[in-house]
């Protein structure tokens, strides 16, 4: 028995270590990259103003002005990783590993008794591998939360088709525990997007009878509304108007009018129809590769029925089918939006990576051509993280000019001035000083950041530099031709 099982286990293990690395390189690269604006350092910046003003209840993006556009599970992780690790780009980044880890587990927890470990290893270390995936599971945004927690959704409702009594009654408080963190974490959006593939998948393979049972079941509606509906009880009577501007303005006007004029936190986005296609597309490299190369050759080369019938072979059609509705879903709901980017073709993803692992034979996973190129992927990213990204992030953020500042300063309390309102970095950067000014100390070094108005080069008494702005001692900006 052991030696039947030992072939299996060596084909496992390089996919373990895959995606065990992949995560320690996701790990190991927080801090090599400046928070960049805007994304990135308004949401860190968010999370820093929940932990110094103490409210976790209200969100703010000024010490002054609410932020109403999101909820606040992701901010409570990354404040609560800030209380513990302290105030960094690390620590404001550390949850989103944790969440885009939990999002791994509940895959595996979905996919246990349908797949071979091979083929679920596998399908862990695509999903990981995915440039979307990549880049969310370390980056400050909601979007690791977002695909955590539907993922625990979308497992929940696998393991219910796949199981009766008791133990569906159990999984079923597990789907109802997701939907109450999915909508913490997006509100509507989020549930419509863990909701939508569930909806798909019954309809499509006739499983409304099990919609009814779930929908029958007032423990579901309870632990979902006991675990969502006292923040956004709380948040109302903090903050009235919160609830109205969040769902209508965030969930509807957002997606259906093109640079709606009501977004109080940035701008609208307005893309051409179907652009989450392509945005699928290159998020999903390399599960949409993997698909487009194998689904034709099977088609074209072995006859009608072959991919069919490989689906079937591998984890069943029922899986084939759950995995495409999973995929589809967010596409469809994207397709006539406008005001959209790419991060919210991420729910797709888990789908692509389950269709493009059992496309192909558990030979093929088990060659070293297989998970070397995922181990080459490896590298890429490695050299893209610790080499490119703090380079081009170093572009986008004003940590450059905070540091030079810093440095030039030599701890004495000197002037910062600058011309308009500062990026979200230079506040978070500062511990938040800039919104109070930072007027100096008399007879300490005094500094100005200004705009550069040559891209092409430098001026030369700029003691740094990012893509938009320059820091210079303030005597040298008064000075004509300077």
């Amino acid at each position: 028995m052991n030696e039947s099982n030992q072939p299996a286990k060596s084909a496992v293990r390089p996919w373990i270590y895959v995606l065990a690395l992949a995560l320690l390189l996701r790990l190991v690269s927080l801090a090599a990259t400046p928070l960049t604006d805007h994304t990135e350092a308004r949401y860190a910046e968010i999370a820093r103003l929940m932990l110094q003003l103490g409210d976790w209840i209200s969100p703010h993006i000024t010490p002054t002005e609410l932020f109403w556009a999101k909820p606040p599970l992701s901010t409570w992780s990354q404040a609560l990783s800030m209380q513990i690790f302290g105030v960094s780009e690390w620590a404001a980044r550390l949850p989103a590993v944790g969440w885009s880890t939990a999002a791994l587990a509940a895959l595996a927890w979905m996919l246990a008794g349908t797949l071979p470990r091979l083929q679920i290893w596998a399908v862990l270390s695509v999903l990981a591998l995915s440039p979307l995936f990549f880049i969310s599971a370390g980056a400050v945004m909601t979007d690791a939360t977002l695909i955590a927690c539907v993922m625990l959704v979308q497992a929940s409702w696998w393991r219910i088709l796949h199981s009766a009594d008791a133990e569906r009654r159990r999984f079923s408080r597990w789907l109802a525990f997701g939907m109450g963190l999915a909508l913490l974490t997006k509100g509507p959006a989020a549930a419509v997007l863990a909701l939508l593939p569930i909806l798909l998948h019954a309809g499509w393979r006739h499983h409304w009878p099990v919609v009814l049972i779930l929908l029958r079941d007032r423990w579901v509606w309870l632990i979902c509304l006991a675990v969502a509906v006292p923040w956004y009880w709380a948040a109302e009577l903090k903050t009235p108007g919160f609830i109205s501007y969040f769902v209508l303005g965030e969930h509807v006007m957002r997606f259906l009018q093109p640079g709606w004029q009501g977004d109080r936190y940035g701008f609208a986005h307005a893309q051409p129809f179907g652009i989450i296609w392509p945005y699928t597309m290159l998020a999903g490299l390399p599960a949409v590769l993997l698909l487009l190369l194998r689904a034709p050759w099977l088609r074209f080369k072995q006859g009608a029925g072959t991919l069919s019938a490989q689906y079937r072979e591998v984890g069943g059609s029922e899986l084939a089918c759950y995995a495409l509705c999973i995929t589809l879903a967010p596409l469809l709901l994207f397709t006539a939006a406008r005001n959209i980017i790419w991060t919210y073709a991420l729910t797709a993803l888990p789908g692509l990576a389950i269709l493009a692992v059992c496309i192909l034979p558990a030979a093929s996973l088990a060659q070293i051509r297989s998970w070397g190129l995922a181990m080459v992927l490896l590298l890429v990213y490695g050299w893209v993280f610790f080499f490119k990204a703090p380079q081009v992030g170093a572009g986008h953020s004003d940590l450059p000019l905070i540091e030079a500042y810093q440095q030039a300063c030599g701890g004495q309390d000197c002037r910062l001035v600058y011309p308009a309102k500062p990026a979200y970095s230079a506040y978070f950067y500062t511990g938040g000083r800039l919104y109070a000014g930072m007027p100096g100390s008399p007879g300490a070094p005094a500094f100005k950041v200004v705009a550069r108005l040559d891209k092409s080069s430098l001026p030369t008494a700029a003691l740094a530099c990012n893509r938009e702005q320059c820091l210079l001692r303030d005597e040298v900006v008064a000075k004509p031709g300077q």
